[in-house]
């Protein structure tokens, strides 16, 4: 990381009473905000890959519970690519669509029955159980990138 440049500057003035005297810092912290326009440059990739792993961690999971009669609603399950804004990164994920329109039906009905180890929130239920030290995940990436 860059340093910044400073200089010491010192000096004795009197202002109507006791004489003050003066200790400043000159400052330039171009090279600080060069570094960190730099660290920037780095972290939003970054970040954007590691929320992608995270949300296709939470798709793999999430299809290891959707309930499964023909096989169009598992086969529906998707990641998006990151969209990534001036403010935020975000991934879409989840199910449905032409071959599976069905599929919030099938996700919201809790009183619907399913086979041994199939269920109803199958997507839910991942994200909230990956929402559980996601953050840290996110940092530790982040962190390793970085270095």
């Amino acid at each position: 990381m860059a340093t910044p440049r400073f200089g010491v500057f010192t000096g004795a003035k009197r202002i109507q009473g006791p004489v003050r005297h003066l200790l400043g810092l000159d400052l330039d912290v171009e090279p600080l905000a060069e570094a960190l326009a730099a660290l920037a440059e780095r972290a939003v990739p970054a970040a954007t890959a590691a929320l992608f792993q995270e949300a296709e961690r939470v798709m793999t999971a999430s299809k290891e519970i959707v309930p499964v009669l023909t096989g169009a609603l598992r086969a529906s399950g998707h990641v998006q690519l990151p969209e990534v804004s001036a403010l935020d990164v975000s991934v879409t994920l989840g199910y449905g669509g032409p071959a599976a329109p069905y599929a919030v039906y099938v996700h919201e009905n809790v009183m619907a029955r399913h086979k041994e180890g199939q269920q109803a929130k199958f997507l839910e239920r991942p994200m909230l159980e990956a929402a559980e030290g996601m953050e840290g995940r996110l940092a530790d990436a982040l962190r390793a990138e970085m270095e």
